[in-house]
């Protein structure tokens, strides 16, 4: 008998985001390996069929009352339950009350679980049968912080790119953004992807615009032609945004920042081969799946050294990891980075997909369920 799953979640259709892509991963993976599943998640309203089966997927709009109510009533029938978040940890305590037999399996992405842990979440880091880690990194800090867990039950389960990801084949830069952005076939374009949040100032964009002057007057002592802009795309809150304005005229670089604001899927791949370099200095990433779709698209990487990023570059193999408390150790980077040219853009993209693809990942989550068939 085939045992019974549960994938409970926050969001994934409804945002975007290295989380809400992993969801959708996730329910992908469950989805073409033909894994029955029951799908609940607490803010999305309805689903992608290219992700998931509409039939078994139910969205509760925010509506958490009825979102707990539904586990409590399908707790009985399951064999093992995906938690998506730690945040869901009373959603787990209870279908485990109801369902003392039932096998839990929590996601741990990266800041929700470096802390601390208290109440449910405490209870469900100690009383998952597996804990699957995006990184080294979230393992190592929710340990760190979290003695009482026991090591061996956690694995490590990296991002993947989306399994509809659009590889280039062609990296030339489109000339519709060039223009659209007032880009100089001269110019070196610097790309950061991120959500600009004033509750999240980790990314590391404003490091990189503390530097940006500098390295004009660098590039433009032997490349007099040659200007260096810097890109950043994401949706912002007004706090940040209205900071981030600040920032850029207070250093007078207004004529070299782009803040793009949100950029619809079908020209993200674009955005990426706009750029010369792919730039997240971060402090506080569990992943950074921005960093591999840069990565699939052929570019040039630099990213901090002391989060979920390692992992993602591979300890440095797929790009360059500094460390962004050093602004002198950011400028020698970039500078570096920009006045080298990639040879061959195609290894950098087989090199990626090789690790990442999504059917790795799919494969993975099939052969960890194959393992753990409760059935």
């Amino acid at each position: 008998m085939v045992a019974k799953t549960a994938f409970i979640y926050l969001t994934a259709f409804s945002r975007t985001g290295g989380i809400e892509q992993f969801n959708k991963n996730v329910m992908a993976s469950l989805n073409q390996s033909n894994i029955p599943s029951s799908i609940f998640s607490v803010h999305d309203t309805d689903c992608n069929e290219q992700y998931t089966n509409a039939t078994f997927f139910k969205g509760f709009s925010g509506n958490r009352v009825a979102f707990i109510l539904a586990c409590i009533a399908n707790a009985k029938k399951l064999d093992r339950v995906l938690i998506g978040h730690i945040n869901l940890a009373f959603a787990a305590l209870i279908i485990k009350k109801i369902n003392p037999r039932v096998h839990i399996i929590l996601f741990a992405h990266g800041i929700e679980v470096w802390n601390q842990q208290k109440g449910s979440a405490a209870w469900l880091l100690n009383n998952a049968h597996q804990i699957l880690a995006v990184s080294n990194f979230t393992k190592n800090q929710l340990l760190a912080n979290n003695p009482s867990v026991q090591e061996q039950k956690i694995q490590i389960l990296p991002n993947s790119l989306d399994p509809f990801f659009k590889y280039p084949t062609n990296f030339t830069k489109p000339t519709y953004l060039q223009e659209r952005y007032g880009i100089e076939p001269t110019d070196k374009l610097m790309l950061t992807i991120a959500r600009l949040s004033s509750n999240e100032k980790y990314k590391g964009y404003d490091l990189v615009i503390k530097v940006l002057a500098q390295l004009n007057q660098s590039i433009q002592s032997t490349e007099a032609a040659t200007s260096i802009k810097y890109m950043i795309v994401g949706k912002a809150d007004p706090v940040e945004l209205n900071r981030i304005k600040q920032l850029i005229e207070k250093e007078q670089l207004t004529d070299k920042v782009t803040l793009t604001g949100f950029v619809d899927d079908k020209e993200l791949i674009d955005h990426y081969l706009l750029a010369d370099l792919f730039v997240l200095p971060s402090l506080g990433e569990g992943f950074g799946i921005v960093l591999i779709e840069a990565l699939a698209c052929g570019l040039k990487v630099i990213a901090g050294n002391k989060d979920g990023s390692v992992d993602a570059l591979l300890n440095g193999t797929l790009g360059t990891l500094l460390d962004p408390n050093d602004s002198m150790n950011l400028f020698n980077g970039l500078s570096l980075s920009l006045r080298s040219d990639i040879t061959n853009k195609l290894n950098i993209q087989k090199e990626t997909m090789a690790n990442f693809k999504f059917e790795v990942f799919r494969k993975k989550i099939a052969d960890l369920l194959e393992t753990n068939n409760l059935g």
